[in-house]
């Protein structure tokens, strides 16, 4: 007898009112030989994205108000599966780290998929297209999409400017997070993913969350790659909005600029514990990068006595390091400090435009 798959698909929303209905509409909309649900964390928004989750949660629910969605105007395409929606109470504001393991937590399928409450998927196979390929190659554990980038600002779609831009055609990913070429960000964006549930008992969320993480997707990756391959689907299936406020911890001007960052290397403490044979970046590396976050926001500030003072006051581990040293020497005069000040501003919102 074959085998009914049934596939979870996470999403966390929070104050998204605007964008919400169509991520629900293109995961429902899924075609394929599967069960289907649809776990939502809404995070006590303080627009009407709770109402509009409710409003879906009621409808896939209940089996009269499911039919008559089913075969109005707008029908969604049911496919031969079962489709319902799961809406998680909520009570108090979570904040992303804790409303996303909730989510994952409560997801039951044999596979898991993951789309955020302000992107979507623009490809009704998406899913059966990942579930061929797990059957297809049963020692793969996660499988990605192609997909785009809406440039929200300009309204432009962009193909192909997704992660993975290039993927590792052996599925082996753990060298991209566990390597001392890893550059940050991650292999895959999650709204592509879909990933065999078995493997998310090697993930501890509760510690992501202990740990005060401020990012939950780069250490749930980098934990998957040490134990599966990954598959790829070239087919461009997800869209992923990108706002201005997308970059929003890169910006120096965020409070938690600095919190974030500290936040970054604090996961890789956590994995060079989890792995130390796979260890690839000292505390003494993790330290200079703390380090040079810290005087780049004072340089961004204009603050030299803070630059001086944070040189003045570093550790004896990092003191010879080239960031501190560089920092030396561009806090060597006032005006050394100025002429650094305006080339990295000038880089930074050039850096800034591109990605927005």
């Amino acid at each position: 007898m074959k085998k009914q798959y049934k596939i979870s698909v996470a999403v966390i929303t929070y104050n998204q009112q605007d964008t919400i209905g169509q991520t629900l509409d293109s995961i429902l909309m899924q075609q394929g030989d599967f069960d289907l649900e649809v776990v939502i964390g809404e995070d006590c928004s303080t627009d009407t994205t709770y109402a509009i989750c409710e409003k879906y949660a009621r409808q896939w629910n209940d089996e009269m108000s499911r039919t008559k969605v089913l075969n109005g105007p707008h029908a969604l395409n049911d496919g031969p599966g079962k489709r319902i929606v799961k809406l998680l109470p909520n009570t108090h504001n979570l904040g992303i780290m804790a409303n996303f393991a909730r989510v994952m937590l409560a997801c039951k399928g044999d596979y898991v998929g993951i789309c955020a409450g302000d992107d979507y998927w623009c490809d009704n196979n998406k899913l059966q297209k990942q579930l061929d390929y797990f059957i297809l190659h049963q020692d793969i554990g996660v499988v990605s999409t192609a997909g785009y980038k809406l440039m929200v600002k300009s309204n432009k779609l962009v193909p192909n400017a997704v992660a993975p831009i290039n993927p590792i055609h052996d599925g082996n990913v753990k060298p991209f997070y566990f390597s001392a070429d890893y550059k940050g960000g991650v292999y895959a964006m999650p709204l592509t993913l879909l990933i065999r549930r078995a493997l998310l008992k090697h993930i501890d969320f509760e510690e992501f969350i202990r740990r005060g993480f401020p990012v939950e997707d780069y250490p749930m990756q980098a934990i998957l790659s040490q134990y599966t391959r990954w598959g790829h689907i070239t087919d461009l299936c997800v869209v992923y909005r990108v706002y201005k406020e997308s970059t929003t911890f890169i910006e120096l001007d965020n409070p938690k600029y600095l919190q974030y960052h500290k936040g970054l290397m604090n996961v890789r403490r956590y994995l060079n514990g989890l792995f130390p044979n796979d260890a690839c970046f000292s505390e003494t590396q993790l330290q200079e990068y703390e380090f040079y976050k810290e005087f780049l926001l004072y340089l961004h500030q204009f603050d030299y006595a803070k630059a001086k003072l944070l040189i003045a006051n570093v550790q004896d581990t990092i003191a010879n390091s080239s960031k501190v040293c560089l920092a030396r020497r561009y806090t060597s005069s006032k005006l050394h400090f100025i002429l650094f000040h305006f080339y990295k501003e000038y880089s930074y919102h050039k850096d800034i435009k591109k990605r927005t």
